[in-house]
């Protein structure tokens, strides 16, 4: 009579088939066995992961650094930042708080067209190619506070 365990998969397969084992491991040590080869794999992957994280990670921050570099025409960190109007600045602050066209149209009374020209206008100011890297040299020249 030939015995069945079930592996680590859920099938089953004859007693010791396919790894060298005569059929006299018990079967709560076969399973030992598969769960720390289980936990090996999943270290490796871990470790992979956490590879490819950090690449990406390091592609970010650079991707950030060129969103945020000064365009020509524009002050450094820590002169006087090009002054904004009003306007502007309510428009900027809205945006950089993830407000969308309508609701910062809604909120300053303003029609969608307006806002989408400040930021627009604000976006030319900066070199900026899209609402991040505006909020993020926005910052970067003082027209934001860091931490926002």
């Amino acid at each position: 009579m030939t015995t069945m365990t079930t592996t680590g998969a859920g099938a089953a397969a004859p007693a010791g088939a396919g790894d060298g084992d005569d059929g006299r491991t018990p079967p709560v040590l076969r399973l030992y066995h598969d769960l720390l080869a289980d936990r090996e794999r999943l270290i490796e992957a871990h470790h992979r992961l956490l590879a490819e994280q950090n690449a990406l990670l390091e592609q970010i921050d650079l991707l950030c650094a060129r969103s945020t570099a000064a365009p020509a025409g524009l002050d450094a960190p820590g002169e006087n930042p090009p002054p904004l109007s009003p306007v502007q600045r309510q428009v900027l602050v809205l945006m950089a708080d993830g407000a969308k066209d309508g609701a910062i149209a809604r909120r300053l009374n303003l029609s969608e067209r307006s806002v989408r020209r400040q930021v627009e206008s604000l976006a030319q100011r900066t070199g900026a190619s899209n609402r991040f890297t505006l909020a993020l040299a926005a910052i970067r020249i003082g027209w934001l506070p860091a931490g926002r």
